[in-house]
């Protein structure tokens, strides 16, 4: 069902500094953006086969609800590549496992979709099909 991971999720403070210190770490910068409708700025480092991608919520609101009262970064999901989101969704329901949303969610190339931790054993996977879109 999983092909492999895709990227793991870190929610940061200040995406600025987060940035810094991935880079003084020698990690290559793949892609960064700001993403008005989800309400995050985000950058993506390739690690290896995989990437970090670093998450700054841009709203007061997410940033209590994702961050918490200690601004202290965290990893917040897992990214996991898989061939057809959609089939991907059905299959993961049938587990009884929930989603964030009823459908598929466009991000830059890419059709996302996120499990419910309350129903994954606490752990959030974001199911990746890569240039999708």
């Amino acid at each position: 069902m999983f092909k492999r991971i895709d990227h793991i999720g870190v929610i940061v403070d200040d995406i600025d500094e987060a940035r810094s210190l991935l880079e003084s770490l020698g990690m290559r910068l793949e892609r960064a953006q700001e993403v008005p409708e989800r309400n995050v700025r985000i950058a993506f480092y390739q690690c290896g086969d995989g990437r970090i991608e670093l998450i700054e919520p841009t709203s007061e609101e997410g940033r209590r609800r994702r961050l918490g009262d200690g601004n202290q970064a965290r990893i917040e999901h897992i990214g996991v590549e898989v061939d057809d989101v959609p089939q991907i969704m059905e299959a993961v329901r049938a587990l009884g496992i929930g989603l964030t949303t009823s459908e598929p969610v466009p991000v830059g190339p890419n059709l996302n979709a996120w499990t419910q931790p309350e129903t994954s054993d606490g752990i959030q996977f974001q199911l990746v099909q890569r240039d999708a879109v």
